[in-house]
């Protein structure tokens, strides 16, 4: 979709962000879960347009992480309909990754 935005706006500097979360989490000031700031994926090819959404996402108390480039926003826009689908049943989707500690098997004792 994201793509298909950017060719059908000749000239237009297109970034995929801010599509994961309810309206009213944008309402909170900042949004945070348990003293932890919501991590904001963003997808875009064009450097000035990404670093104005970053200082956008960070204004608002969040942290941007860089997903890639506009072919990869369909990957975004895919994990946001599954995730909403988990929610909406009742699961957690943060319960499918570990902590990144563990991310390779249990931390070294």
């Amino acid at each position: 979709m994201a793509e298909q935005v950017a060719e059908a706006a000749a000239g237009s500097h297109v970034v995929k962000a801010l599509n994961l979360c309810h309206v009213d989490v944008w309402r909170m000031t900042p949004p945070e879960f348990g003293g932890r700031a919501l991590t904001v994926p963003i997808c875009g090819d064009d450097p000035g347009a990404l670093a104005a959404v970053r200082s956008l996402i960070t204004d608002l108390g969040c942290v941007p992480v860089e997903g890639g480039g506009l072919d990869r926003a369909g990957l975004l826009e895919a994990t946001a309909a599954f995730a909403i689908g988990l929610l909406l049943q009742g699961a957690d989707p943060r319960s499918m990754f570990p902590p990144i500690e563990y991310a390779a098997g249990p931390p070294s004792r």
